[in-house]
């Protein structure tokens, strides 16, 4: 039985290096015809859903390849961590072909902005994780959490709506998805009017997209500085070699 971890921030955002984000809103009839549109996810959506994840994000972030986290399959932790948010409260949008089949997918979901309470911390969670692939991962994101600090950063506000993982289907990108997925995202976080978008990445390609999406780097850190016991605890094959965290303010407040 796979340990149960909820976590409350980010694991990671990846976008592939044949993926393109655009920085332009993308319309209904232009996603009409590019031959998809975007839906919020639903209940029944979230093994259709892991599949894609499997073949995707499971085997492409750089983390996960560097420890092999799937290298004899899957990741039972891992697909804990993405059951958590699925549904979830209406956060997550999918992308569906007109089969219905689903092409792409972002996952989000909402981070409270406060310091970690010692025991559901990414740290503590490492410390009694039993699978030594994944508990490498979690001391990277304690490590993050650390140095981020947005709470520290976002004094006023109580929460960020974290972006948590993306994902297109191989054949399926180059097509605008990640950009049309994030323009919904951006759009249901202003009605429900959450100022803060969050966005963690563990590559170099999403960190470029990231930036020309608007985002503003807020905490960098090279994977050979990520150390546990004065050893780097993970270091993906270049180009990725920098740990990040991107916010972006949606709306300015009336004064």
């Amino acid at each position: 039985m796979a340990q149960s971890m909820r976590m409350k921030c980010n694991y990671e955002w990846t976008v592939d290096e044949g993926e393109t984000l655009m920085c332009l809103p993308v319309t209904t009839g232009s996603r009409t015809m590019a031959g998809y549109e975007i839906k919020p996810v639903e209940a029944g959506d979230t093994e259709a859903i892991l599949v894609l994840l499997r073949k995707t994000f499971f085997i492409d972030e750089p983390m996960n390849q560097a420890v092999g986290l799937c290298a004899e399959g899957t990741c039972n932790e891992l697909e804990d961590y993405c059951k958590q948010y699925l549904p979830g409260d209406g956060w997550s949008f999918k992308a569906v072909d007109k089969e219905g089949n689903i092409v792409g997918v972002m996952v989000s979901g909402i981070c409270d902005l406060k310091e970690p309470e010692v025991g559901s911390d990414y740290t503590s969670l490492a410390k009694t994780c039993t699978n030594p692939k994944f508990a490498r991962i979690l001391y990277v994101l304690g490590q993050r959490e650390a140095g981020a600090k947005l709470w520290d950063k976002f004094p006023d506000e109580k929460e960020v709506l974290d972006v948590k993982i993306a994902a297109t289907d191989p054949n399926w990108r180059k097509k605008g998805i990640m950009n049309a997925l994030l323009f919904e995202t951006e759009k249901l976080a202003k009605k429900r009017s959450v100022r803060i978008l969050r966005m963690d990445t563990s590559s170099a390609y999403s960190a470029m997209s990231a930036e020309k999406l608007g985002f503003t780097c807020m905490f960098s850190a090279a994977y050979i500085d990520i150390k546990l016991d004065g050893r780097p605890i993970i270091v993906p094959e270049p180009p990725h070699v920098d740990d990040r965290v991107y916010t972006k303010i949606l709306y300015e407040r009336n004064a």
